[in-house]
């Protein structure tokens, strides 16, 4: 059945994790949406897939949209380069704007978390031990910053602490008893949220650029 073409549509764009997801939804709510978690971290191959057969089997035509939402980051560089690219590539062949949220805030609003009385670490693994994190407090989100943690490393509250997101639980050595750690993936279904409204920002097409945190640092292959 035919979405009504009155109702304001956006499609939303998640690739900062190995969750590759896409969706789409209108003022009432979520329309549909398409995600696949892939180890092999293969977001080019799927993404533009993903998006044709989300559209032909929701009978949403690119005409109807009338926003591209993207997730900024913090995340992995490469899966943010991809999913920023073809989000500005089909807000700027449609002419709509170009808007974006935080992947931290993604995960948050899925876990439930956004509004806790404790305070909140939201976090991107950036392998081994460090993470890309922001801290949660009575509704504020701090800057994400990069936290190395080592053997000495306690987050220190008095009072319980939440750590969530992707493999958040490789904290736990850094927890107390009393403290959470919740897995989570950022997924575009969460765009849709009503709460997830405040937390979009529209971004200027030509300069956008994904929130990297650190600046990417190739490195060479030591195979002969």
């Amino acid at each position: 059945m035919p979405i009504q073409r009155s109702k304001r549509m956006y499609l939303g764009i998640e690739t900062s994790s190995k969750n590759c997801s896409v969706a789409l939804w209108n003022d009432q709510g979520l329309i549909g949406f398409k995600e696949q978690v892939e180890d092999a971290f293969v977001h080019a191959e799927l993404l533009h897939t993903m998006i044709e057969q989300l559209i032909s089997e929701t009978h949403v035509g690119f005409k109807d949209i009338e926003g591209v939402v993207v997730g900024r980051g913090p995340g992995s560089y490469t899966g943010l380069r991809i999913g920023v690219s073809c989000a500005k590539g089909i807000a700027f062949s449609l002419g709509v704007p170009l808007y974006s949220i935080s992947t931290l805030v993604l995960m948050g609003i899925d876990t439930g978390i956004m509004e806790s009385s404790h305070p909140v670490l939201l976090v991107m693994d950036a392998r081994r031990n460090e993470v890309f994190g922001s801290w949660l407090k009575d509704g504020i989100l701090q800057d994400p910053m990069a936290i190395v943690f080592e053997e000495k490393t306690r987050l220190s509250w008095d009072e319980t602490i939440i750590v969530a997101g992707e493999n958040a639980s490789k904290l736990a050595p850094f927890l107390r008893s009393n403290d959470q750690a919740i897995d989570t993936l950022p997924s575009a279904r969460v765009m849709s949220d009503k709460q997830a409204k405040q937390w979009i920002k529209i971004e200027d097409l030509a300069y956008f650029e994904p929130q990297y945190v650190k600046a990417f640092v190739p490195t060479v292959s030591k195979k002969i």
